[in-house]
């Protein structure tokens, strides 16, 4: 049995343009993931760390070049830094510490490391309150970005396999007026078509007569002076609610995604908030 054929252009063109952000989502949530691992790594080395404390005596002095200044000030200065020698079970070694005030031939108790000969003028105290926030924050962004990333998968894939064959519309959408929208910072190309209306019928019988909007990139949709009064639409699951429908407008048989919002929802669940805060 042949399977129904449709006009994709333009739902190619959706999967197209959600490629190339999921690509840019897929490589955040990497970074995010590099960085996490890399704080999570140094908060476990603090924790499993033990130290010797002994007496050390400063034998020379230096200086090196660190990156300095904010974004937009990046700069190079000097960083002062000291050779501490000390002696540790009968072994005579020297450590390098970051230091503006200690001078050679002062002596001092310095803390060393007992797996990689660390030095330190200061008593360790164990991973601080931005060492624990930044190893527990950095790793769930990555995995929220992660989940994004598979959620878009998932959904780009349903919308190539996408075919109406031996299906009926999961609603119909009856529309009131179409409103331009420009996109906003980096996606101020992307001008978008607003199509308010409302839901005639749905196979979610809650949403029957429920204000909606449809939205839509102009490139990705068909471009025409008047659009059809009634729109039909699929779920890319059937008869389960999704918020990228893919469109059909019988009149000019084209085919294109959109999402779907009920502005009701956003009243609802402003309108729970208020209450909540009056309660408190």
């Amino acid at each position: 049995m042949s399977q129904t054929i449709i006009d994709r252009r333009y739902l190619n063109r959706s999967v197209r343009s959600r490629n190339s952000w999921l690509i840019f989502i897929l490589v955040l949530a990497l970074g995010a993931g590099a960085l996490g691992f890399a704080n999570v790594t140094g908060v476990a080395k603090e924790l499993t760390a033990t130290y010797t404390s002994t007496t050390g005596e400063v034998i020379d002095e230096g200086s090196h070049r660190v990156l300095a200044g904010s974004r937009r000030n990046r700069h190079y200065e000097d960083r002062r830094n000291v050779t501490i020698e000390y002696s540790l079970g009968g072994t005579v070694a020297s450590g390098t510490v970051n230091h503006d005030e200690l001078q050679i031939g002062d002596s001092l108790t310095i803390w060393v490391n007992d797996s990689n000969g660390d030095v330190r003028v200061e008593a360790p105290e164990g991973p601080g309150f931005w060492d624990w926030t930044w190893a527990i924050v950095v790793p769930i962004l990555a995995l929220l970005l992660l989940w994004g990333f598979v959620y878009g998968v998932r959904t780009s894939i349903r919308m190539m396999r996408f075919s109406p064959e031996g299906r009926k519309p999961d609603f119909l959408f009856e529309l009131s007026r179409i409103e331009g929208k420009a996109g906003e910072g980096w996606r101020a190309r992307k001008r978008a078509l607003v199509f308010h209306g409302v839901m005639q019928t749905n196979s979610v019988a809650e949403r029957v007569g429920k204000e909606c909007t449809l939205t839509a990139v102009e490139k990705t949709m068909p471009q025409m002076q008047t659009y059809p009064p009634r729109l039909t639409g699929y779920y890319l699951v059937p008869g389960q609610e999704g918020s990228e429908p893919v469109i059909y407008a019988p009149e000019i048989d084209a085919w294109w995604t959109a999402i779907l919002n009920f502005p009701s929802d956003l009243e609802a669940g402003s309108t729970a908030q208020e209450k909540l805060k009056k309660s408190d």
